[in-house]
């Protein structure tokens, strides 16, 4: 069935009804005109992030799910890179009056299963009609004893990404290559297993004047870091990290703001940059630069960090260290010892 033809105050009715919470916290939530919450001792962090059709996602390999998961993910990233717990979301949606009702629910689905993951509550937000491409946004509320924020690096600090970059960008070329028949086998998996589906043997990408396989298995991983990627939690690194932000925009640009913020430099070594053996492989096959994508490729959601010297390196397990906090000279050091200037490059709003 059609929005238009079921109506706005029977979709809040439903949504309401699946949403429903027993959080003694919220003490009015959806269904009225703002979402009471009762206060914290803790400190509370809101943030919010939009994601427009065109722009952020392209419906002809993203599925509702992937979106609704996704939506949720890129506002808790935010949350977690304060070393904040996600506890409340707000999730607003414009679509077109004549879209199927599917799409609406299996975009709940999505963030259902994400709010579920995450421990959160969907406790309000918004419907809209739109003229033509649909836009969504959400707002994550958190909580934190204690905030890492971008402004308080130092000369000294090693610097430190958690898992593996630029495999989210190598993603996105992945689907953007997708031949019509391997779209379609995106789209009608979920993409939240644990492992892939065993069914599927290879996608076919095109390539230019010709198509070209690429297994399954290592575009799988490949793919749903892009489409359904999952926030770092933060909480191990909350005892020791001097800064922090997530990688959004890719590593360079965001590493600079880190360095803008506290008015520091960093020395980064390409060699030390962790790269999975999956972005290695798929980018051999489109042509493209692997360095490239881990350090400008947007979309990884990993936490970028830094770490005071004094702290002892076995503190930190579940990261790798790829440079240091310097004065004010921000250089990057290839294989071969060759030094070069740290350029912020990533994905920028309104950017050339």
């Amino acid at each position: 069935m059609q929005l238009d033809q079921i109506g706005e105050l029977q979709l809040l009715k439903e949504i309401r009804k699946r949403f429903k919470s027993t959080d003694k916290n919220i003490v009015v939530g959806i269904g009225d005109d703002a979402a009471v919450i009762t206060p914290q001792k803790e400190r509370i962090l809101v943030t919010t992030d939009m994601m427009n059709e065109g722009i952020h996602f392209d419906l002809s390999f993203s599925a509702p799910f992937h979106l609704g998961f996704k939506l949720v993910s890129v506002n808790v990233s935010d949350i977690m890179a304060m070393c904040g717990e996600p506890a409340y979301l707000f999730a607003n949606i414009a679509a077109k009056k004549n879209a199927d009702e599917n799409f609406l629910w299996g975009l709940f689905a999505g963030i259902s299963t994400a709010i579920n993951m995450y421990r959160m509550q969907l406790v309000g937000g918004d419907l809209s009609t739109s003229e033509d491409k649909i836009a969504l946004s959400a707002t994550a509320i958190g909580v934190a004893d204690k905030v890492v924020t971008r402004c308080d690096a130092s000369a000294g600090d090693r610097i430190y990404v958690t898992h593996t970059m630029g495999d989210s960008a190598c993603g996105l070329e992945i689907l953007k290559r997708l031949a019509p028949e391997s779209k379609n086998v995106v789209q009608d998996i979920r993409l939240d297993d644990i492992s892939p589906p065993q069914n599927i043997n290879h996608l076919l990408l095109q390539t230019t004047g010709s198509l070209v396989q690429i297994d399954w298995n290592i575009a799988y991983s490949l793919i749903k870091r892009h489409l359904m990627p999952i926030a770092r939690d933060s909480g191990e690194f909350l005892p020791y990290a001097a800064s922090m932000i997530d990688i959004s925009d890719g590593l360079f640009i965001d590493l600079c703001r880190i360095c803008d913020e506290s008015n520091v430099g960093a020395r980064i070594y390409l060699d030390k940059i962790p790269l999975s053996k999956e972005i290695r492989y798929a980018s051999e096959i489109m042509g493209l630069d692997f360095r490239h994508l881990a350090t400008t490729g947007g979309e990884d959601y990993e936490l970028l960090f830094t770490i005071p010297a004094s702290v002892s390196s076995s503190h930190i397990i579940n990261a790798t260290c790829i440079g240091e906090i310097v004065e004010d000279e921000r250089i990057v050091v290839d294989e071969a010892g060759r030094e070069s200037a740290l350029k912020a490059e990533g994905y920028q709003h309104f950017g050339p």
